[in-house]
């Protein structure tokens, strides 16, 4: 008696483990703008390409998460690209593919130039764009111009990509705002 009682107990636990004792959250629904690359000024285009996806498929995580098929966002969106990065815009994205955040970035420019007069070989690094985010859910908006200008020793960047690292901080860091929930003021 002592074994069955055991064993429906382990079965009742294992049940109970798996079912979830509250209700679940929905996923937010995630509308992510294909990158507008110049790329005249953008050598590796498709590299950036592919790691602005890796980098929205890492940010936004399934099970919280749902990121919009592309083609049901590249339809709403002009064939030359975004003109404006305003809140506006990114509204009338979310409301006509129905998404809870919206996420655009262009990337205008990437170079780097030699800085001869160093001790060591250094590389002076340029990059220029524009990063738009609209959370729906909270009604928080966030744009900034991506302007970055930094300096590397040239031998660093045979071991890393340098130019990926940068762009990989910098978009992590305006996602991060995009998708930050408003702090509520608490009345003592």
């Amino acid at each position: 008696m002592k074994r069955i009682i055991l064993f429906l107990m382990t079965v009742l636990t294992v049940v109970f483990m798996q079912v979830p004792f509250f209700g679940t959250a929905e996923a937010a629904w995630v509308a992510v703008v294909p990158i507008d690359i110049n790329v005249d000024k953008v050598e590796r285009s498709s590299d950036f390409n592919s790691y602005y996806w890796d980098i929205m498929i890492e940010k936004f995580p399934y099970p919280d998460y749902e990121l919009l098929d592309d083609d049901k966002v590249a339809a709403v969106v002009p064939e030359e690209g975004l003109k404006t990065y305003d809140k506006a815009t990114l509204q009338n994205i979310a409301e006509k593919v129905d998404a809870d955040i919206v996420v655009a970035m262009r990337l205008d420019e990437i170079n780097e130039r030699p800085l001869t007069f160093r001790r060591e070989a250094t590389l002076e690094t340029f990059m220029k764009g524009e990063f738009a985010g609209y959370n729906r859910l909270t009604d928080k908006f966030f744009h900034n111009k991506l302007y970055h200008k930094g300096e590397i020793e040239e031998v660093l960047t045979l071991r890393t990509d340098w130019q990926q690292r940068v762009f990989a901080s910098e978009l992590k860091r305006y996602l991060n705002r995009t998708m930050e929930v408003k702090k509520e003021k608490t009345k003592f």
